[in-house]
This record gives C-alpha cells, structure tokens and sequence, in this order.
C-alpha cells in the first residue's frame, strides 16, 4: 500500500468512527485552531491540509482521551508523511534538528562498546549524553555491576527524521543501527531516552526494549529516613502508554528521598513539554507556552523527569532535575541547560572517554 493510499485509508476511518465529541480538542491547543479529527480528515489530502499536521505535537493526548479508542495522532503522521513525499514541505525551519541528527548519528559521535557475551546493550540516545554525560556514564557503570556483559551504544534512533514524515530517511537510519544490534546477537535494549524507547518498540525486530530505570529500580536499596522534599513528575509524552517506566521512575525517585505529588497531567495524561513533533520549527513560541503551562501545574513544585529534552525545557520556568541526577548525584534543580556547544562537546568527551 503506498502512503497516499494508507492515508486515505486513515482519513475514510477517522470520518466514519470519529463522533466530533470534544474530548480531545479540549486539552490540545492544535485542534482547537483546526477543528475535530474528523473535521480534519474530511478536507482531504489537499496540500494546504496536510501542512496543518506540522502543527500537531504528535504526542498521544489524543488516543487516550478518544472514548472510540480511535488514534488522531497517527492520522497526522501519516498527513506529514504523504506531505513530504508529495514534496510540500519547506525542511529550512527544521534545519537545526536534522543537523542534530545527523551529526548525532556520524561516525564522529557513534561508539559501540560490546563485551564478550554481550545481548544487552545501554542506549542512552542523544539528548542524556550532551546534557548529563557524567550521569549516562554512572548508568553505564551501575548495569556493568550488576551485569558485565552489558554493552553501550552511542548513536541516534532517528526520530527526527520519522516525526517529520520523512520515511525514508529515518528508514536509512534506523535500519542501520538495527544491522548493527542484530551484528553483534543483540537482543535486549536499555533506553534512557523516552523517544528512543518509543522508536525503538514500535520499528525494532526481534530486540526486546525497557527503560533503564525499571533494572536500576529493582536492584536492592536502602530506602532514606529523612525526606528531602516534594517534587512532581512531569512523564515525557513518548513514554504516556510506557506504564513500567512511569513506575520505576517514581520508584527511584522515592529512593532518593524525595516525596512525590503528581501533577494533575501526569501518567496516560501528561502534556507534551512542547518540543513534540517539532512544532516550533513552524510555530514559533510553542515550546515556551506548553513548559508555562506545566510549571503552573507543579505551583512551584521542582519537577522530575526521565526526559533530558524535557528537563532542559522545563528548567526554564521551575526548577528541574532529571531522575538520573538524583539518582548519580550528578546534577541537581538549580543546573542551567547546556548550552549547545556544551553538548555537543560533551558527546564527544563520552565518545571517547574510558568507560568500564
């Protein structure tokens, strides 16, 4: 089935099942501007329709709230994906990104690090490595305690390139880095990154995919007599359906001798941080507007997340740790984001650093 056939097979379902009930407009500022899905769906694919799915974080609200179990989200995916093989689409505002990704994923940055008997492998993405290198290093160093043959994969899943639409290019991507696991008999994947994680469950074959935060949270720890805190947890919107993760998180959390109190948008609910879908390469101010209106659910809470590009989002209107801070001891609330050279730096410190 090509894409433009898929999609009209998509948009026939969305305006057949979906009711225009409302549930999802309420909360997401995207349909608000356009309309229902269905409403979306029923303008076709003309090219001024598709370009609206640019719009859409891609982040899930969506499919949980529609009481016809129906999933919006994939619909503009697909919208974004016939766009850019009908070659609508203008990629210069998103040139930041795809450099990112590129970069990310050359032979600059890539390391594999595989021990004797290895099928487990850490993949911390690219967002942890160039924000809390000292943390992804710590990780790495507690799964090689409790597991010598696990391995480490420095690369890109690219997930850029498949929120975009552009299908090809993340297929490039991501049909290399699955040559390279299944090179090496890898069959288990640690991820830090939620956006990794989701890529790597929804495309991968034949590897079976967890956070690292649910192995680090059922190893044995002594649980604090003193509490350091209140915190909320903002969950990163790749990670809404990932339950286990949601879980561990908090977990470990708790184990660092922080209280928790959830914010009313958390679990299944959470709101995108604003940086979903790339939405502000063609909405300017997006990522600004979605972190405010988290911060003003945390009341001044410090925030705690498993996401680094959340972290660094959120960190611009409460205070924000992200869980492997607390966990290492590496980081705290009142780190500032890295600036980008310092990324960028710090990736290739880790690309060469001797690690366990």
């Amino acid at each position: 089935m090509t894409t433009q056939q898929s999609l009209r097979a998509v948009m026939s379902d969305m305006t057949a099942r979906c009711t225009s009930c409302g549930e999802c407009v309420r909360p997401c500022a995207f349909l608000q501007q356009h309309g229902t899905p269905a409403a979306i769906a029923k303008r076709g694919s003309n090219p001024d329709n598709l370009l609206t799915a640019y719009g859409c974080s891609l982040c899930g609200l969506c499919d949980v709230v529609c009481p016809e179990q129906l999933s919006p989200s994939s619909q503009f995916l697909a919208m974004r994906q016939q766009a850019t093989a009908q070659g609508l689409v203008d990629l210069k505002p998103y040139k930041p990104w795809l450099t990112y990704e590129r970069l990310g994923g050359s032979v600059l940055f890539r390391r594999d690090q595989i021990p004797a008997n290895c099928r487990t492998v850490f993949f911390p993405g690219c967002s942890l490595p160039g924000t809390r290198p000292a943390a992804t290093k710590e990780l790495f160093r507690r799964l090689q305690h409790h597991d010598r043959s696990i391995g480490l994969v420095l690369d890109c899943c690219g997930k850029i390139s498949h929120d975009l639409g552009l299908e090809k290019q993340f297929n490039t991507i991501f049909n290399r880095l699955q040559q390279r696991l299944k090179t090496y008999g890898i069959t288990r994947v640690l991820t830090a990154c939620p956006g990794c994680s989701k890529i790597l469950k929804k495309h991968g074959q034949d590897i079976e995919v967890h956070s690292v935060y649910e192995l680090l949270a059922e190893q044995p720890t002594s649980v604090p007599e003193v509490t350091l805190g209140t915190v909320s947890v903002h969950d990163p919107c790749p990670a809404r359906f990932d339950l286990a993760q949601h879980k561990a998180v908090r977990k470990l959390i708790k184990l660092t001798g922080y209280r928790i109190e959830e914010l009313p948008s958390s679990g299944t609910v959470t709101r995108c941080c604003g940086q979903g879908g790339i939405v502000e390469g063609c909405v300017p101010g997006t990522v600004r507007k979605e972190a405010t209106l988290i911060g003003g659910e945390a009341a001044e809470r410090p925030l705690v997340s498993s996401c680094a590009g959340c972290c660094e989002t959120l960190s611009s209107v409460t205070p924000t740790a992200h869980v492997a801070d607390l966990l290492t001891g590496t980081g705290s609330f009142s780190d500032k984001p890295a600036a980008s050279f310092r990324r960028w730096f710090n990736r290739l410190l880790l690309r060469f650093s001797r690690l366990p």
